[in-house]
């Protein structure tokens, strides 16, 4: 009987013959193609004594050879650790060496980076290459592997059960040292999956099919590019992997490619849109994006609809992996403000996943849009726990709940709007004030590239929003004060939400995943 595991899902695009293939750089591989060399690879690695349970950590962009690492270690029960090369050098070999890697796989790009990660793995060593040979005499690269690997199924993939570990990834470590989670196979097949299937079964912005071509932007070190490893390959669509292209070689790698289903933080839209104004590109009709991983401000959004792109909001993280995504609500018209409007906020759960808010005392809170509370998520890939970090895991995971950290509200219809993260909202005369929904307003003024709204301590209210700009033209202190005091009088914002002070800044700081880095921002402000 076949099991519900990741090589699987290969074969079965190998077998059905869709007409997909994976493009990366000048290669274009069938799917039937990429599960020969994923086998070929099982077997190199298999003789080098690669087996059930041992820990492959993998650091390389989305390209196809971190693509058939997925498959091959599946075939062999091993855990594939994607490894966040966007952390610091601490944190990195922090991941590497709490997850017990026993072989390290890296790209070549990354050769003058890792010169003391290198002697740490001396006889356990794969150079990634765009081309076949290694830049080491005496190191294999992973395509001598493949070449030299025999083109069977290897007999440990017919024990692999859906309960055994896949996979191994770390959070990004903004609010202290990164986490580990480590997921079945059936855990994060069901959250991939299940991200399809719900922009397949909906009406969402970014809706998927097989006939969409797919460019994951998120990298396969974050929940496998959003899932996106596994389930392109599922649907047996044409997979774009961008390596670590540029804005501007994503724009042609859309336009050449016709990509019609990208992943983006909103950072990485905010890029790729500056990278088409450059190019003088009026419309992206056709382009997809689901994004996430912090709020999209409205004036984005805007950008995004100026070109006539379509979107939708992805929630979750490393450690929940997906929970809800935006959908348009029933009776909403597409395309229209109010459609925009409810898919960069409204966000619809997944099937399986239960959302609830609760106070600060626990009390569930009520569905009326209004009430903001800490969100609790329970669902059938959920984790026991962070790996080999009970402390941890007992503050967070509780009776089966994930403590997310975040704030929001939820409609009558169950549709979950999150506001914030409790760390970053600010709490002013002990009420809520959610600066995602102050970051969007602000957004939309015309001048404003990007901001961020950060907590300021105060003696009489205890905390009070302050604004960190950065601008697109020319803009003034007293013309944003205005554009808010606009959305008070139209009844969008509260009048003691208004920002007391503002800074302006030439780049606002981001994360290793992409996103603002609002505790570098309240280190150097506040």
């Amino acid at each position: 009987m076949r099991a519900l595991v990741a090589h699987e899902v290969l074969r079965t695009a190998a077998e059905q013959g869709t007409g997909g293939e994976v493009v990366d750089g000048s290669l274009r591989v069938p799917y039937a193609d990429v599960y020969r060399r994923a086998l070929r690879l099982a077997d190199s690695l298999k003789r080098l004594g690669v087996g059930s349970g041992t820990v492959l950590g993998v650091m390389d962009v989305n390209s196809l050879r971190n693509l058939e690492l997925h498959y091959a270690s599946s075939m062999l029960g091993a855990v594939i650790l994607t490894i966040n090369f966007r952390l610091s050098a601490h944190d990195l070999l922090y991941t590497i060496r709490h997850a017990e890697a026993e072989w390290l796989f890296v790209w070549e790009g990354f050769a003058p980076a890792v010169g003391k990660l290198r002697s740490a793995f001396p006889k356990t060593w794969v150079w990634l290459t765009d081309g076949p040979q290694s830049p080491e005499p005496g190191t294999p690269s992973c395509e001598e592997l493949v070449e030299s690997g025999a083109e069977h199924l290897p007999a440990e993939a017919d024990r692999v059960e859906e309960t055994d570990p896949f996979s191994i990834f770390y959070t990004t470590g903004t609010t202290g040292r990164p986490k580990g989670l480590k997921y079945r196979h059936r855990d994060m097949l069901l959250a991939s999956l299940g991200i399809l299937h719900h922009l397949a079964l909906h009406p969402a912005g970014a809706s998927a099919g097989s006939r969409d071509v797919f460019m994951p932007a998120i990298p396969f070190f974050h929940i496998h590019g959003w899932g996106a490893a596994l389930f392109v390959p599922y649907l047996g669509a044409k997979l774009v992997l961008p390596g670590r292209a540029s804005p501007a070689e994503q724009l042609r790698l859309i336009q050449g490619e016709g990509v019609t289903w990208t992943n983006m933080v909103p950072t990485q839209i905010h890029m790729l849109l500056e990278q088409a104004d450059a190019a003088g590109v009026q419309s992206l009709s056709g382009l997809k994006v689901l994004t996430g991983g912090s709020p999209l401000p409205t004036g984005l959004a805007h950008q995004m609809r100026e070109r006539r792109m379509a979107f939708s909001l992805i929630y979750g993280g490393s450690d929940q992996l997906a929970t809800s995504i935006s959908v348009l609500p029933p009776g909403v018209e597409p395309d229209s403000p109010e459609a925009w409007e409810a898919l960069r906020r409204e966000m619809k759960p997944l099937s399986m996943v239960d959302v609830r808010l609760v106070d600060e005392e626990g009390r569930a809170l009520p569905r009326d849009g209004h009430s903001i509370g800490r969100v609790l998520v329970r669902s059938p890939w959920l984790p026991a726990g962070y790996y080999k970090d009970p402390e941890r895991s007992a503050t967070t995971f509780v009776d089966g709940w994930f403590r997310t950290g975040d704030l929001a509200v939820t409609t009558p219809g169950g549709a979950v709007y999150v506001v914030d993260r409790e760390g970053d909202a600010v709490k002013s005369g002990g009420e809520w004030i959610a600066t995602g929904v102050l970051e969007a307003l602000i957004s939309e003024h015309a001048s404003v590239a990007a901001v961020a709204v950060v907590a300021r301590p105060d003696e009489r209210w205890g905390q009070r929003p302050l604004a960190v700009v950065q601008a697109r033209g020319e803009v003034t202190e007293e013309v944003l004060r205005a554009h808010l005091m606009a959305c008070v009088e139209n009844g969008r914002l509260a009048r003691f939400w208004l920002p007391d002070s503002y800074v302006f800044v030439d780049a606002l700081p981001t994360t290793s995943a992409g996103k603002l880095d609002k505790t570098a921002l309240r280190t150097m402000l506040v």
